[in-house]
């Protein structure tokens, strides 16, 4: 966590590759309690279960969500998670976008993600994905 979040965050923020959102804690806020980066990505669709679409599409990836080992099951997790949806989903509404990907660490991460929607995709199982209409109607 610390290592990304220290050495590429802020260099992929400069070069406009991705936007890194943080959790603190308001009696510590030079301290990081959990994050979570978005990108924008083109997504082949094979192997995405569901309607017919083009070959490629776009979509938001949710390239990091991490949180501080102390922190881990209270909650945070989500309300990140549910943070970057509502980031993603407002995304959409200027620009087309399709799903919000996420390729899970392990069977974990990828347990997380499934618990709220993610789908995945048939040949790769911890790459998942979460349509955006999925995100709209919740």
């Amino acid at each position: 966590m610390n290592d990304w979040l220290r050495n590429i965050a802020s260099q992929h923020q400069k070069k406009n590759l991705s936007r890194t959102y943080v959790a603190i804690r308001r009696e510590a806020p030079d301290q990081v309690i959990g994050y979570y980066a978005l990108a924008a990505f083109l997504i082949e669709t094979e192997g995405m279960p569901g309607k017919r679409l083009p070959d490629r599409v776009s979509a938001v990836l949710l390239a990091r969500l991490a949180i501080d080992n102390g922190r881990q099951g209270r909650g945070l997790g989500a309300h990140l998670l549910m943070h970057a949806l509502d980031t993603a989903l407002t995304t959409s509404e200027a620009v087309g976008v399709q799903c919000v990907v996420a390729d899970a660490i392990d069977e974990r991460a990828a347990g997380f993600y499934r618990k709220y929607g993610f789908q995945p995709f048939t040949q790769t199982p911890r790459r998942l994905f979460l349509p955006i209409e999925t995100i709209r109607q919740a």
